[in-house]
């Protein structure tokens, strides 16, 4: 008995060491993250090839702006005021942009202090801007409703497309008040914009609800937004068990842990692999979405259900409806289904991908006048292609801001473009092989690339052969290669370190952000 004793007060003397040990740990932890993150004048917003970032550091997590919700499976969190670096930029190696992300002294490594930094503010209930208002008062209500490209990713309050709206409204029908709500909500759906809807816009009473989804509906993520939602309430043992759970995986050391055994185990892939997919996706057959149905956030034909439900319930309190397109890719599926509803309902549509590429076409067309390049001229010096199958393409790439220090060059999937290889295919500023004038900063060269195929490429600057090196933005090209028909085919000049109209891969700039605001105004202006 006394053995017994001895050997159960060892064993509980060895617990309760443990347990002293690992709550000195967790206080240590969660004490060192709230001073890390007291420091922190910018969270990086990194960007990598196919959105890899590996996982993420758990001193980040109390430095996120969405959290869990039963009914809207997430949700922004309250009064949340974040200043955001943009890193959607050049850099040397791809792990540079990973390294910043992991990095726990928050500072900036000499290559990011230039780097665009746009600020968050979110209200008492975790939408952008003010707090909502109560009453109109005579004022003309606007819900905008939708995903980041409402919400404004990535750039200022002022700068959004709600905020833009209310600043074109003020100037154009300065006799009229508009009240102007911003509550898009960063990764939304049409399935949660339609919770939303139920639970919150309708309850302001709106006179016009403007209605954009379309970008994360069509997301590949591996479930649907439908079944995300718990029907039924979960019994006390499920409850239990889920709060156990909950407790175990929110323990500072757990993650800690979690998060460098993930890290050791994560390899990521070069950028190549991500030109080949891309190439083998967007490059062949358009995407069957009935076939992947069970893995796409939302079906076509459950995201034609939704954005037609959202309207009917916004039309039934009395108010118009303006459908807004927000995908940059032009062969999505879901922007069809929004002309067709826009046509059965008869209510407006702001087509977004058509303002956005009519102002990128002007860039180019101005970047070439300003440049004094002549296309015909230069095209005239080029050799007529023999091939009828292939048509030769000039790539041209414009400096910029950015030093050259040996060349820039080109890789794709073809061999012509390198086979994946870069650092390889150099282009010219020199005169020569389509290049139209020497030392004039546009870089160019010329391909002959199968016509009537799509061509997938990146550049790169001055890196050593066979290494992805001196990266542009973390964004892969593309262009659909014209029918041959024996000249040369010049393409719009690229810069490097920009896509025009485009703040990132998946989002307009603040110039984009303008121009539908506009277009919008003058749809609300002719109801009223």
């Amino acid at each position: 008995m006394v053995r017994l004793r001895k050997a159960i007060t060892a064993v509980a003397k060895g617990l309760t060491t443990t347990l002293i040990f690992f709550l000195v740990i967790e206080v240590a932890l969660r004490g060192a993250y709230i001073t890390r993150n007291a420091m922190v004048r910018y969270v990086p917003l990194p960007y990598a090839f196919g959105d890899d970032y590996g996982p993420m550091p758990p001193w980040l997590d109390r430095l996120e702006i969405l959290k869990n919700d039963s009914v809207l499976i997430w949700r922004n969190e309250p009064n949340v005021r974040r200043r955001y670096l943009d890193v959607f930029s050049p850099v040397h190696t791809e792990a540079d942009r990973l390294a910043l992300l992991r990095r726990f002294i928050p500072t900036l490594p000499p290559e990011f202090q230039a780097n665009h930094t746009w600020e968050v503010q979110l209200n008492s209930e975790g939408f952008r801007g003010a707090n909502l208002a109560g009453a109109k008062a005579g004022a003309i209500r606007i819900a905008c409703i939708g995903d980041s490209w409402t919400f404004g990713m990535p750039v200022n309050q002022d700068e959004t497309y709600p905020s833009r709206l209310a600043e074109w409204l003020r100037q154009e029908r300065p006799d009229v008040r508009y009240d102007v709500e911003n509550l898009g909500v960063l990764g939304y759906s049409s399935f949660q914009g339609l919770q939303l809807m139920k639970t919150r816009v309708l309850d302001l009473d709106p006179d016009v609800v403007v209605i954009g989804f379309g970008m994360n509906d069509s997301n590949v993520a591996g479930y649907r937004d439908k079944d995300m939602i718990s029907s039924g309430t979960p019994t006390l043992a499920a409850r239990m068990k889920s709060a156990l759970k909950d407790t175990a995986v929110g323990l500072e050391g757990y993650k800690l842990l979690k998060y460098e055994a993930l890290r050791l185990r994560f390899h990521p892939k070069p950028v190549g692999e991500y030109l080949k997919a891309e190439a083998e996706t967007k490059g062949s057959d358009p995407v069957d979405y009935e076939s992947i149905e069970p893995w796409t956030r939302v079906s076509p034909h459950d995201y034609e259900s939704n954005i037609r439900e959202m309207a009917r319930l916004a039309m039934a309190k009395g108010a118009r409806v303006v459908l807004l397109d927000n995908e940059l890719w032009d062969g999505s599926p879901y922007r069809p289904v929004l002309r067709r509803i826009s046509a059965d309902l008869g209510v407006p549509l702001v087509d977004s991908l058509a303002l956005v590429s009519s102002a990128r076409a002007k860039i180019q067309r101005d970047l070439e006048d300003r440049l004094g390049l002549s296309i015909a001229e230069a095209a005239s010096s080029l050799p007529v292609a023999q091939d009828s199958g292939r048509t030769p393409v000039v790539f041209r790439v414009f400096r910029g801001v950015t030093a050259v220090p040996k060349a820039f060059f080109i890789v794709g999937v073809d061999p012509q473009l390198g086979s994946r290889a870069p650092n390889t295919i150099a282009m010219h500023d020199d005169g020569t092989g389509g290049d139209e004038r020497a030392g004039d900063g546009v870089w160019s060269y010329t391909a002959s690339l199968p016509s009537g195929k799509s061509v997938f490429y990146v550049y790169t600057n001055s890196g050593a052969a066979g290494q992805w090196e001196g990266l542009d933005l973390p964004h892969i090209r593309s262009v659909a290669i014209p029918p041959a028909s024996g000249r040369p085919v010049y393409l719009p000049i690229d810069t490097f370190g920009r896509v025009y109209m485009q703040g990132d891969d998946w989002h307009t700039d603040k110039v984009g952000y303008d121009l539908i605001s506009h277009a919008v105004a003058r749809e609300i202006e002719s109801f009223h």
